[in-house]
C-alpha cells in the first residue's frame, strides 16, 4: 500500500530540510495547514494549496502530478466509521484556559474511578462555547490508561437525531465486535454485558434530550460525559458544568498559541477577542482566518470587520459575537465556495462527505471536495475521520440564513438534494434486490459494487431516511414507495430498525394515500415484516391483512402470493399453524402461477418450518430440499446476500429435521462446510446455529466430547451476539442426560 498523502508530503519536507515554518514561509501556505496535511487531517487539500507546497519543495513534474492525482483520488469511507456518528473531532493541540472547568471534571473522573457505577457529567453551554473540545481535554488529561473510549454524536440540532437503540448501536459497535443489534432490549442488554466485562469512557456529543442518553446509563462499569445546549434537567444524580465564554486573557493567549508573533500585537489581540466576545468558536475561526494568510495580520482583519455595513443579523440569542467572525471567513472565499456553504445547511446527519456537499451544491466531486479543504481551512467546516465533514450547529443555523438570504431557488435545492439521495438510496438497493440490475443512467451517485453500495447506505442512513420522511410530507409519494421497493431486500441485512420503521411505515401512509391496490399489498406487506421483526405481531398481523384484501383487489399472482406469505408468518407467530399452512399453501399457489421463484423459495422454507412444528418431519425435508435445488439451480442469478442467509438457513434446518428423525450424517457431513461459510461472512446467527446442529449430531454417535466442545461454541456465539432466543435450546440440551 503506498504512503498517504500527508505522508508523502512529510517525507519529502524533511528531505528538503524545511521546518513547518519554513515551508509556510516558501509557500506562502500557513504552518497549521501544511500540519493538517501531513497529519491526515485534511485528506484532500485544495489543488493550488498542493501546488504551492510542492513547487515550494522543488519536486520534478511527474512527482508533483502523482501526488495531485492521488489528492483528487475518490474516497470510501472505512469499516471502522460505517456509522458517521462515531467519528470523533481531533484533540486540539492549543486547549486553552479553562482551570477551573478542568479541575471539576478531574475531580468528576477520579470518583468515577472509585465507585464504578455509571456516574454522569453534563458539561451544557451555548453553542460555540468549546462543550465537545472540554469533554475530550478532560478524559485526555485524566490519563484514561488502558480503558476504552467511545464518542457518540448524537445529532441532537438536527432534523432526525440520533435514536435511544442508535445510540447504543453505536457504543456497542466501538466496544465489541458485534455489529448488528435488532431492538431496544437487546441492546441493553449487550451494552450490560460489555461494561461488565471492561471500563469504557463514554462521550455523548450534542445530545437532544434526556431519553437518548437514558439508555447508556444503564452500563455497570462506565463513566459517561454529555454535551448539551440544554441542561438536561430530567436526568437525575448527575453532576454539571455550565460552560461560559473565556476569560479576555484566555481569549488573547488562545489566539497566540493559534497566529504566529509576526502577525499580532497585544492590543490587537486583545480587541479580536472583544470583537469575537471571547466565545471560542469565533476566537478559532478568526484567528485561523488570519493565521491562513501569512502576509495580513490581525489589525488587517479588525480593519476588514469595522468596514462591514451591512452584517446579518444574530443567529441566535447570546451568540451575537460570532456572526461577524463568521460572515468575514464567509466573505473571503469566492462565489462558488460561498454558494457551497450555504448549502450545506441542507444536509442532515451527524456528517457528510464530498459527493453529498457537491449534491446539495450541485457542483462536480472533485471541484467541491478541493472547496471542503477550503472551507476548512477557514475553520466554517471541521474535517473528521473517514474523509466526513462536520458542519458546527452554530455553523449550520448561519449557512442557513444566508441561504435564506441569498438563495431564492433554495427550494428548488432542497428538492435537488432530496432527489438526488433517494435516487443513490435506490442505485445502491438495487445491489441487493433479485432479478433488479441498477440502471447505469439513473439519476443519483452509482457503486462499484455491493460493498460500496452498502456502505453508503449505512452512513448515510440519517440523510436518506430524512429525505423519505420530507418527500411524504410534500406528497411526493411515488419516490416513497419506489425507494421502499428498492431496499425491501437489503433491509434483511442490516437491522438499522429506526430507519426501516421510518421508510416502510411511510411508504405503506403513501400507498395507502395515493398509491394503487398493488401498491397497498406490496407496502403493507413490507410493514408487515416491520412488525413481525420486531415481536409486533398483532400489529403485523393487521398490516398482513390489509396487504391481502389489497392483493385481492388486483389480478396480480405475485402481489397476492407475497401479501399470503406475510400472513402466514403472522399467523405462525401466533402460533395458529394449521392457519398458516392453509395460508402458506394460498400463497405457494399464486407464486408459482406468477413464476416468482424467490418467493417459492421463501413460501418453502417457511412450509418446512410449519411441518416440522407440528410434527410432519418427511413433509419438511423434502421442501427443504426443494429450496435447495432451486437455490443451487439459481447461483449465478440471485444476489450473494440471498444465497448466503438462504443457504446456510436451509441446510441447518435440515440437519435440524434429519436430526429429530435420528438421522446425523447429513449434519456430520455438511455442518462443517456451513459453519467455514457462516465464519467468513460473520452471520453469527447461522454460525451458533450450525455449531448446535453438529453438537447434536456428535452426541447422536456417541462423540460427547466433540459434541460438548461445538456446544459450547454456539453457546459463547449466541451469547455474545445476543441470540436470545437460541439460549433456551442450548440450556435444554445441556440439561438432558450426557450433556
Amino acid at each position: 500500500m503506498s504512503d498517504s498523502l500527508g505522508a508523502q508530503l512529510r517525507r519529502h519536507r524533511l528531505m528538503a530540510d524545511f521546518t513547518l515554518e519554513a515551508l509556510a514561509h516558501a509557500s506562502g501556505i500557513s504552518d497549521r495547514t501544511i500540519s493538517n496535511i501531513e497529519r491526515g487531517i485534511s485528506v484532500a487539500p485544495q489543488r493550488r494549496t498542493l501546488t504551492a507546497l510542492l513547487d515550494a519543495l522543488g519536486l520534478p513534474e511527474d512527482e508533483q502530478q502523482a501526488m495531485l492525482r492521488q489528492a483528487r483520488l475518490p474516497r470510501l469511507p472505512t469499516e471502522g466509521s460505517l456509522r458517521s456518528a462515531m467519528l470523533a473531532p481531533t484533540l486540539v493541540t492549543d486547549f486553552t484556559g479553562r482551570p477551573e472547568v478542568l479541575r471539576a471534571a478531574a475531580e468528576f473522573l477520579g470518583r468515577s474511578d472509585a465507585d464504578p457505577a455509571a456516574p454522569i457529567l453534563v458539561i451544557c453551554g451555548p453553542a460555540g462555547v468549546g462543550k465537545t473540545t472540554v469533554a475530550l481535554e478532560a478524559l485526555s488529561r485524566h490519563g484514561w490508561g488502558d480503558g476504552m473510549r467511545a464518542f457518540v454524536d448524537l445529532n441532537g440540532m438536527n432534523s432526525l437525531p440520533l435514536s435511544p437503540l442508535g445510540v447504543l448501536q453505536s457504543l456497542i459497535a466501538q466496544t465489541s465486535e458485534i455489529r448488528d443489534i435488532s431492538t431496544l432490549d437487546e441492546a441493553i442488554s449487550e451494552w450490560r454485558r460489555i461494561t461488565a466485562a471492561k471500563r469504557v469512557a463514554v462521550v455523548l456529543d450534542n445530545a437532544a434530550n434526556e431519553d437518548q442518553v437514558r439508555p447508556v446509563l444503564a452500563a455497570t462499569n462506565a463513566v459517561v460525559i454529555v454535551t448539551s445546549r440544554r441542561s438536561l434537567a430530567g436526568l437525575v444524580n448527575v453532576q454539571r458544568i455550565t460552560l461560559e465564554p473565556l476569560e479576555r486573557a484566555e481569549s488573547v493567549q488562545l489566539i497566540g498559541r493559534i497566529v504566529p508573533a509576526s502577525q499580532r500585537t497585544d492590543a490587537d489581540a486583545d480587541a479580536l477577542a472583544a470583537a469575537c466576545g471571547d466565545l471560542p468558536l469565533a476566537l478559532r475561526i478568526a484567528a485561523n482566518r488570519v493565521a491562513a494568510q501569512p502576509r495580513s495580520t490581525v489589525r488587517d482583519f479588525l480593519d476588514t470587520m469595522a468596514a462591514r455595513r451591512d452584517p446579518l443579523r444574530a443567529l441566535v440569542a447570546g451568540d451575537l459575537a460570532v456572526e461577524p467572525a463568521l460572515t468575514l471567513s464567509y466573505g473571503q472565499t469566492d462565489a462558488a465556495s460561498r454558494q457551497l456553504f450555504r448549502s450545506l445547511a441542507l444536509i442532515d446527519g451527524a456528517t457528510f462527505d464530498a459527493s453529498l456537499a457537491a449534491a446539495a451544491a450541485g457542483a462536480g466531486v472533485d471541484e467541491t471536495a478541493e472547496r471542503l479543504d477550503e472551507l476548512t481551512d477557514l475553520g466554517l467546516v471541521e474535517a473528521r475521520g473517514g474523509n466526513r465533514y462536520h458542519l458546527h450547529d452554530l455553523v449550520r443555523l448561519f449557512a442557513a440564513a444566508l441561504s435564506r438570504r441569498d438563495e431564492p431557488a433554495s427550494a428548488r435545492q432542497r428538492r435537488a438534494l432530496r432527489h438526488w439521495v433517494l435516487a443513490t438510496a435506490q442505485n445502491a438497493g438495487l445491489w441487493f434486490e433479485p432479478d433488479r440490475d441498477p440502471d447505469p443512467d439513473a439519476p443519483g451517485r452509482h457503486f462499484a459494487s455491493a460493498d460500496d453500495a452498502r456502505t453508503w447506505l449505512r452512513i448515510e442512513g440519517a440523510q436518506w431516511a430524512s429525505a423519505v420522511t420530507q418527500a411524504y410530507a410534500l406528497g411526493e409519494d411515488q419516490l416513497v414507495l419506489d425507494v421502499a421497493e428498492a431496499l425491501h431486500w437489503f433491509s434483511d441485512t442490516w437491522p438499522a430498525w429506526d430507519l426501516w420503521r421510518i421508510l416502510f411505515l411511510t411508504s405503506a401512509d403513501a400507498a395507502t394515500r395515493s398509491g394503487t391496490d398493488r401498491d397497498i399489498a406490496v407496502h403493507h406487506g413490507y410493514a408487515a415484516w416491520l412488525h413481525l421483526t420486531q415481536a409486533e405481531f398483532d400489529a403485523g398481523l393487521r398490516a398482513a391483512r390489509s396487504a391481502v384484501a389489497a392483493a385481492e383487489r388486483t389480478d396480480d399472482e405475485k402481489e397476492r402470493g407475497w401479501a399470503s406469505f406475510y400472513l402466514a408468518w403472522s399467523l405462525g407467530r401466533l402460533l395458529d399453524h394449521d392457519a398458516a399452512l392453509r395460508e402458506a399453501s394460498r400463497a405457494m399457489k399464486h407464486l408459482t402461477l406468477a413464476g416468482d421463484e424467490e418467493g417459492i423459495s421463501q413460501v418453502l422454507a417457511m412450509i418446512a418450518n410449519f411441518l416440522m412444528h407440528t410434527g410432519d418431519l418427511a413433509g419438511a425435508v423434502d421442501h427443504y430440499e426443494h429450496v435447495l435445488s432451486l437455490l443451487e439451480r439459481r447461483r449465478g442469478s440471485v444476489p450473494p446476500n440471498l444465497v448466503l442467509v438462504t443457504g446456510v438457513n436451509t441446510r441447518t434446518l435440515l440437519a435440524r429435521v434429519l436430526n429429530k428423525d435420528g438421522q446425523p450424517e447429513y449434519a456430520l457431513e455438511v455442518m462443517p462446510g456451513v459453519i467455514a461459510e457462516a465464519t467468513a461472512a460473520q452471520y453469527a446467527d447461522g454460525l451458533a446455529r450450525a455449531h448446535l446442529e453438529l453438537a447434536i449430531a456428535l452426541r447422536l454417535t456417541g462423540r460427547l466430547e466433540d459434541a460438548g466442545r461445538h456446544l459450547a461454541i454456539a453457546d459463547e456465539t449466541a451469547t455474545a451476539h445476543r441470540l436470545l432466543a437460541l439460549l433456551p435450546e442450548i440450556e435444554r440440551l445441556r440439561a438432558e442426560p450426557n450433556g
